[in-house]
This record gives C-alpha cells, sequence and structure tokens, in this order.
C-alpha cells in the first residue's frame, strides 16, 4: 500500500511518518516534484494533498506551486489513485481541488488536517 504525500509542514511531515510506515510513504514538499513522484511510480492507495506550499497560507490556486494546479495534473494525467483526502485548511483551495478531483472519482474527501489527526488519532 503507497501513499503519497504533498505536504511542506515539516510538523506535519513528521506526524505522517509516526502514522504511516515509512516503506510505503512518498513525500513532495512542492509540485515540481510531486509530479515526478506521481509520473515515476504508479498505484498509489491515497494521496493526502495540502494546497498552500512555501510556507504560506491562503494562496491564490492559480499560483504555479499549489495543490490545485497539482490536482489538475491528476485528472488531465490520469493519474490513479483509491482515494484522495484534501487535508487543507484553506477552504476554497480545498473546494477547488475537490471540485476538480470529484470529476474523476467519487472517493476524493476534504479533511483539515486538525481533523485528520484527531480522528487518526481516536482510532489508536
Amino acid at each position: 500500500m503507497k501513499i503519497f504525500i504533498l505536504e511542506d509542514s515539516k510538523e506535519r511531515i513528521e506526524w505522517f511518518k509516526e502514522v504511516f510506515s515509512l516503506d510505503n510513504l512518498f513525500f513532495a514538499d512542492n509540485v515540481i516534484d510531486a509530479k515526478r513522484i506521481l509520473t515515476e511510480e504508479s498505484n498509489f492507495c491515497t494521496l493526502f494533498l495540502d494546497h498552500d506550499l512555501d510556507n504560506r497560507i491562503f494562496v491564490d490556486s492559480n499560483e504555479e506551486n499549489t495543490g490545485y494546479q497539482l490536482a489538475r495534473f491528476i485528472v488531465e494525467n490520469k493519474i490513479s489513485f483509491m482515494s484522495i483526502i484534501i487535508h487543507s485548511m484553506n477552504i476554497f483551495g480545498s473546494c477547488r481541488m475537490f471540485d476538480v478531483l470529484k470529476k474523476i472519482s467519487e472517493n476524493v474527501h476534504r479533511m483539515p488536517f486538525p481533523i485528520l489527526k484527531y480522528k487518526v488519532c481516536r482510532k489508536s
């Protein structure tokens, strides 16, 4: 089970490493690296996607280095996945990502990181 994570926060990356096995995790903190990984690797079970990158918040989705641009790339290149969780706190950006990704899969969910963390911790 391979998991891809687009995230630029060191604290969140550490949390993902603690929760999931390191053997199956692929990380990118920018869209260029994310596109490369998603093109070179295949058969990801779950993609966790942030919207705002470069340690910025409430970034315009039209900027190149955003989760929205990666979502468009996933759709245009028919990247395979079983599920996507958009964990961004940026409601506008995450809604745009959701709308694009929902065109190719019903298994796309929005779950801001604090809620994701809470739900995972409750299961432990």
